[in-house]
Formats: C-alpha cells, sequence, structure tokens
C-alpha cells in the first residue's frame, strides 16, 4: 500500500468520512479518478475499522477475550481481502492463501495476544496512511489489483523522486505478502536488483 495519495486528494476524502459529498479536486487524470473512486469508497464504507483503531484501540479488549471476535474483527477487513479469505475458506485457494493459512494466521495472534497491539500501529502512527511520506530513499512501488487503492504511476512519481521501480502485478490484495508470497518476493528482487 504505497503512500502516494497528495494532500488534496487526501483533504477531500476526509471530508467525505463525514458524509460531505466532496467531488475529487479538479485536473485529475482518468486512472487518478478511478483511484479516488475507490478510496472514496473506502472512506466512507470500509474504514470503520481503522477509525476505531486510530482512536480508540484499547477499546478492542474483546479481541483478547474470544477468538471468535478476533477471528470476526482480522476477517472483515476490506471488501476484496474478505471475499478471498472466503473463498479460501469454502475449499478455493486464492494464490497461497488456503483456510489453513488463515487459521495459521489467526492462530498465531491469538496465542501471542496480539491482537490489540498490532492495532496501536495505528494509533501511534502521525501519518497519513496513503499519503505521501517525504521519502528520499530509492523506493519501489509494486501494485497489486487487489489493494485497497490502486497507486496511479503518475501519483508514485510525484510521492518518490527516487522512485526506481514501479509495476503492476496480475494478482495479490492488500495482504499480498500473506497470499501471494512468491509474487511478492519476486517484486522485492525485482526492485532492489540494481542496488546491489
Amino acid at each position: 500500500m504505497a503512500g502516494v495519495i497528495p494532500a488534496d486528494v487526501s483533504t477531500a476524502l476526509a471530508r467525505n468520512i463525514l458524509g460531505a459529498g466532496t467531488p475529487p479536486p479538479s485536473g485529475l487524470s482518468a486512472e487518478e479518478t478511478s483511484t479516488y473512486e475507490q478510496l472514496n469508497f473506502f472512506y466512507t464504507k470500509g474504514i470503520g475499522y481503522g477509525i476505531e483503531m486510530i482512536t480508540q484501540p484499547q477499546t478492542l479488549y474483546g479481541l483478547a477475550d474470544s477468538p471468535v471476535g478476533l477471528a470476526a474483527w482480522m476477517i472483515n477487513h476490506d471488501q476484496s481481502s474478505y471475499l478471498d479469505i472466503a473463498s479460501a475458506f469454502a475449499g478455493h485457494p486464492v494464490g497461497n492463501l488456503t483456510r489453513d493459512e488463515v487459521l495459521d494466521n489467526l492462530t498465531f495472534y491469538w496465542l501471542t495476544n496480539t491482537g490489540i497491539s498490532s492495532a496501536r500501529l495505528y494509533w501511534e502512527n502521525t501519518y497519513d496512511f496513503f499519503g505521501v511520506k517525504n521519502v528520499n530513499i530509492p523506493a519501489a512501488v509494486s501494485v497489486f489489483p487487489k489493494e485497497i487503492y490502486k497507486a496511479p504511476r503518475s501519483w508514485a512519481e510525484k510521492a518518490y523522486p527516487n522512485l526506481i521501480y514501479f509495476n503492476e502485478v496480475d494478482r495479490g490484495c492488500h495482504f499480498a505478502a500473506w497470499q501471494e508470497p512468491t509474487l511478492f518476493t519476486a517484486e522485492i528482487r525485482a526492485a532492489f536488483r540494481t542496488l546491489r
């Protein structure tokens, strides 16, 4: 999930959380407008869990009391990931994502009691999750088709002045390293091969 969203776009999207119905900033390309619409859907229909973790992560103590509560919280993430997890659970693996992989991941969080502490990343992060981070070191962006949003190359080039690699792949979601570990690893290797 590359941090490439320009400040004016982030501002418009933030207003929409409150129901403002703010249109995208003018001058966006078709690809950038499509990304705005993906993010607008997420901001208005899917960011509830993020808001809870940003504002009151310690209220999530139920995650430590019930493995079913933990599973419900973790599985109900974004729409694409949820559909892939449901498919894997129904016996139709999606990449490396199988029912056993989902259960192993949930078990890892349950046995280590890290459901709540993992939410603190949101509380402690002072940056716009999707916004530009002013990274000047060599950077790479791989765009997975079922990510929360499809990062446009134009925004990636502006966000990372030392962008050495940009690639759109044919599969993968928000949890690409989990769902498609071989592809994810290949992307990292391709991205930074020139720096060896």
